[in-house]
């Protein structure tokens, strides 16, 4: 019983150090792509959305035992936070979408130059 939990954990253990390993390659391919990637541009938006809401938790400890800015905070950050993650999921899908429609490729990937 020992040993099948012992195993378990070491499975478990294997496949958090490949995960990090696989996320630490991602983070340095998608650093050496140009500031124009989508994809680069997606993952920045992704990270700095992360970042804003793990601040916003930490900064949920010391202002938890002030009365009154506490419930401002838990009202307000929420708000903020979900109209941030609204932005990034309306610009990620919606604008691209609205990008590729409006940029049709041109055939052999020749410029086409009409007068």
């Amino acid at each position: 019983m020992l040993s099948t939990v012992a195993e378990i954990i070491r499975d478990l253990l294997i496949f958090i150090a490949v995960i990090a390993a696989l996320l630490i390659a991602l983070v340095v391919i998608v650093s050496k792509m140009p500031d124009t990637n989508p994809l680069k541009r997606m993952l920045t938006a992704l990270s700095y959305r992360l970042g804003a809401t793990l601040a916003a938790g930490a900064l949920a400890v010391p202002l938890e035992p002030i009365p009154g800015i506490d419930v401002v905070y838990d009202i307000g950050i929420p708000l903020v936070l979900l109209w941030y993650w609204f932005t990034f999921f309306r610009d990620a899908f919606f604008k691209e979408t609205l990008d590729l429609k409006s940029k049709p490729s041109q055939p052999n990937g020749k410029q086409v130059i009409t007068r």
